[in-house]
């Protein structure tokens, strides 16, 4: 069990509650009271297309998965009365969510543009003045939705992301955000200055605000308080249970016009986890959804769901992980149930780059097994496993959008700045139970750092300038400029568009595209391109002052991170990556002509602007991860969040949204918790089956 949290205020009958398992609940009956109920005895349901089966739980609304999408439909459907179920494949609550940067792009005139716009403090959190001048704020959802589906926004890639998002989708989202704003407000979620806009929000106007707590003595939800011992401690280099923020633990909100105050994406989760818990919401973690329901195979409402026991367990003692806070929880530890939605299933599972048959739907090379996709230590092995999306398709379900992860900055794969760990897009620190997956947090080296290394592929050759490597665009955003767009801006213009302005701005790196080219290592019948290494000396480890230490890489070692006295050497240690299946071949030769070059002073075979050679012992090979972040193709929605089968009919009682569904292109927090919003809404107002 858990340690208690101090909240720092009198808990309420429900926060103080035990995790529940089903033999006591079944015994006491719901403990929260028949408004809130969760579970009901065990019920014959309506003939399926194989048996009738015998139900183990029940609510009125079960979401699939706890992260952003599944947190606010919680919410959201519970303030509307209905009785809710989270499920989780993984230990604790947050997915992607608790571990971003929290910077939440919505707009439409929502309550934080208003209050910027106002130069206001309403809560009284001590915000300097705003960081947009205000008529850049001023906003409504017609103007919003115009910039969601503005045809002639092209970014530096060539590629007009706007012009391709769902309409109908779309003018849902744009209605409905200044609605999730105050929504989050409304459940303990606060926001520093509004100071730009995330990727895929628009141009014309600033939408985006991180989310932020203020560092005090306790935690306390209420209040916006954060402990330092759950915050984590950057220059400790650790991490909390609380907080598995990206990189920093907490990052200083003192520049977005919030002195004293950190942000991150765990001040969003915890505060809609908080409120969830408080308000009756109950969780089943470790539990994995297998299987929709459905009353014949594709026809009739979606019944409920089948799900598994996924422990995930200490690798060290064995010891089952558990949640931050557990009250709430319903301790299920049988394999399989069944659990029965009496109004609505909603799948809030995530991506599907852990696919390998999805992922190459859009991309047929993305069968290369060493590509790394999300948090994969924070969320687990089952992370972005698509599970909802093809459990959503054997009952009939569409999809769509998935060619906008075409050429995306997150949602196809890039070559990661951050070296010598297995996971890139988690990058945490020790401290928070996934560290002990990861293993290493990373070096990282950013963009500027490959003029100090060079890039192999799994034979030891060189394949691209490595200056260029981190040269990606993403969706175009506020302010014009950004991301190769025209800053004389006027939307819907053709001059955005025009062949001048593309070919002024184009600059696509192929770096990932090299890398994942055939080789001679490549084999059938996947042809595997392999991993990429980034070589380098300790000259360059002095000039860039990485810290090649403990925690950034394993003790003991992992195979993602090797060091040698000679090169020889080297090349031969890279076997212990659980993906490369040759030593590095030509890797003595390969760093022979790149110091060639470097005495010469021009890079005759990539033209890298600047070299240094590779010639001070120890050397280092450090795993450099073709990663994808994001997925934007997935189920097919309309603007009520519903799940449409390939008829384009309505699947009833089918809820999506965030990176499971499709149809638009949008980064992130804001696409997700709009969705989780109407999903909520509408979920709760089906008729009860």
């Amino acid at each position: 069990m858990a340690k208690k949290r101090d909240t720092g205020r009198k808990e309420s009958r429900l926060q103080k509650e035990k995790a529940v398992s089903r033999r006591d609940f079944f015994k006491t009956g719901a403990a929260a009271g028949a408004s809130a109920a969760v579970l009901s005895a065990p019920a014959l349901a309506q003939e399926s297309s194989a048996q009738a089966i015998r139900w183990n739980y029940e609510a009125d609304v079960v979401i699939l998965g706890s992260g952003c999408v599944g947190l606010h439909a919680a919410v959201r459907a519970r303030d509307l009365g209905a009785s809710v179920l989270v499920i989780d494949q993984n230990f604790d609550v947050g997915g992607k969510l608790v571990h971003s940067g929290g910077w939440t792009s919505l707009g439409g005139g929502d309550a934080v543009q208003e209050r910027d716009r106002a130069a206001a403090d309403p809560l009284g959190m001590g915000l300097t003045a705003p960081l947009i001048k205000a008529q850049d704020l001023e906003d409504d959802p017609d103007r919003l939705f115009r910039d969601m589906t503005d045809w002639s926004v092209v970014d530096a890639t060539g590629v007009a992301r706007y012009r391709y998002n769902d309409r109908e989708l779309h003018r849902a989202w744009a209605d409905n955000a200044p609605k999730t704003r105050q929504f989050m407000m409304d459940n303990y979620v606060r926001f520093a200055r509004i100071d730009g806009t995330h990727q895929g929000g628009g141009m014309s106007r600033g939408r985006a605000a991180r989310s932020v707590m203020k560092i005090a003595d306790k935690t306390d939800i209420k209040a916006g308080t954060l402990s330092p011992q759950d915050r984590g401690d950057p220059r400790e280099e650790r991490h909390s249970p609380f907080n598995p923020m990206r990189q920093i633990p907490g990052a200083p909100a003192d520049p977005l016009g919030a002195p004293g105050w950190v942000y991150g994406g765990f001040a969003i989760a915890r505060s809609l986890e908080f409120s969830a818990r408080e308000k009756g919401v109950r969780f089943m973690l470790n539990r994995h959804m297998d299987e929709l329901i459905r009353e014949r195979p594709f026809a009739g409402r979606v019944l409920g769901v089948r799900a598994r026991h996924t422990p995930r367990t200490h690798p060290e003692t064995g010891a089952r992980l558990e949640s931050f806070w557990q009250n709430g929880n319903i301790d299920e530890r049988a394999e399989t149930i069944h659990i029965r939605a009496r109004k609505a299933v909603i799948v809030a599972t995530g991506g599907m780059h852990g696919s390998v048959p999805l992922r190459t739907m859009f991309d047929p090379r993305m069968c290369e097994p060493s590509i790394e996709y999300g948090p994969s230590a924070l969320i687990g092995p089952l992370n972005m496993d698509g599970s909802g999306i093809i459990a959503s398709m054997k009952i009939g379900a569409n999809l769509a959008g998935m060619m906008q992860n075409y050429q995306h900055s997150s949602g196809s794969p890039t070559i990661s700045s951050v070296l010598g760990t297995r996971d890139t897009v988690g990058s945490i620190f020790p401290g928070h139970p996934s560290f002990l997956f990861a293993r290493a947090k990373g070096i990282n080296i950013s963009g500027a750092g490959w003029e100090h290394a060079i890039a192999v592929n799994q034979v030891g050759q060189r394949f691209y300038n490595e200056r260029a490597i981190a040269a990606n665009s993403s969706d175009a955003k506020y302010p014009p400029g950004t991301d190769g767009t025209r800053k004389e801006f006027v939307p819907l213009d053709w001059r955005n568009a025009s062949p001048a302005q593309v070919r002024a701005q184009y600059r696509k790196s192929a770096a990932v595209d090299a890398a994942l080219a055939m080789n001679e290592g490549s084999r059938a019948p996947d042809y595997a391109s392999g991993p990429v290494w980034a070589i380098f000396d300790s000259a360059a480890v002095q000039r860039g002052g990485w810290r090649v230490r403990y925690p950034y890489v394993a003790d003991p070692p992992d195979g993602y991170f090797h060091k040698a006295d000679t090169l020889a050497e080297l090349a031969k240690k890279v076997m212990g990556h659980p993906h490369q299946k040759m030593p590095l071949k030509y890797l003595v030769e390969t760093v022979a002509r790149y110091n060639a070059l470097a005495d010469k002073g021009v890079d005759e075979d990539f033209e890298k602007p600047v070299l240094h050679k590779i010639e001070t012992p120890p050397f280092y090979a450090a795993s450099a991860g073709i990663r994808v972040q994001d997925s934007y193709g997935g189920l097919r929605i309309n603007g009520k969040a519903q799940v449409l089968d390939t008829r384009g009919e309505v699947i009833p009682g089918l809820y999506s949204g965030g990176e499971a569904s499709g149809g638009g292109s949008q980064h992130g927090i804001g696409r997700a918790s709009v969705h989780g919003y109407i999903a909520g809404s509408n979920a709760a107002q089906e008729p009860t089956a």
